[in-house]
């Protein structure tokens, strides 16, 4: 899945080719790679991850740039989780002990991020992130003993970032996120792990 994903994403940006040369305020395409660190509630849960994705700048000519970003990410767990309850019967009475599984967390999400550097035009030097999106979060759990062989757990959550990165030209430039996902509106279902996830990042971005 990774493969096609990341294939998707490089024909993505191949097929939308914005000519930043001649029209430098202009759109351009892009395309993030980061390390994904999980903190608070997935912190003791998972391993850190990767997210990729790709992203249209809209790179005007004051220091107010703004960028549409679409991302996926993965973390793995670090140790089986708790997947439900397996009941056997011993002869005599039933018995419940907990059913365990490997978990594999993957994300897809969309956001606009308004980017304002502290140079004008936006082409270099330092600058601010601010975001607001949504994302959907699928747990895919898998134990001989579960339904299939497996099982995905899916839930939406309003997404909102902040961080700062280095532009060092308008091509290439590097930048760390904090990454909150608020999943309170599923107070009615049972939320794994709370109800807000959050991860921190630390990558770069290349623009076409």
């Amino acid at each position: 899945m990774t493969r096609s994903i990341l294939s998707l994403l490089l024909l993505s940006a191949l097929a939308l080719p914005l000519s930043a040369q001649d029209n430098p305020g202009g759109e351009r395409t892009g395309i993030g790679v980061s390390y994904l660190a999980p903190v608070d509630n997935l912190e003791s849960v998972f391993n850190p991850g990767f997210q990729v994705g790709f992203q249209i700048h809209f790179n005007r000519e004051s220091r107010h740039l703004g960028r549409f970003r679409m991302d996926y990410l993965r973390m793995d767990a670090k140790r089986p989780v708790l997947a439900g309850a397996l009941t056997t019967w011993n002869g005599t009475a039933w018995v419940y002990s907990p059913l365990m599984a490997d978990s594999r967390m993957e994300a897809y999400s969309v956001a606009y991020e308004w980017m304002p550097h502290v140079e004008e035009p936006a082409r270099h030097g330092l600058f601010g992130i601010f975001g607001v999106g949504g994302t959907l979060w699928n747990e895919t759990m898998r134990a001989p003993n579960l339904f299939d062989g497996s099982h995905t757990d899916t839930k939406w959550g309003l997404t909102l970032s902040g961080g700062a990165g280095w532009r060092f030209n308008p091509t290439f430039s590097v930048e760390a996120r904090y990454v909150y996902s608020d999943l309170t509106f599923h107070q009615q279902r049972e939320v794994r792990y709370g109800a807000t996830r959050s991860f921190l990042t630390c990558g770069a971005t290349v623009r076409f």
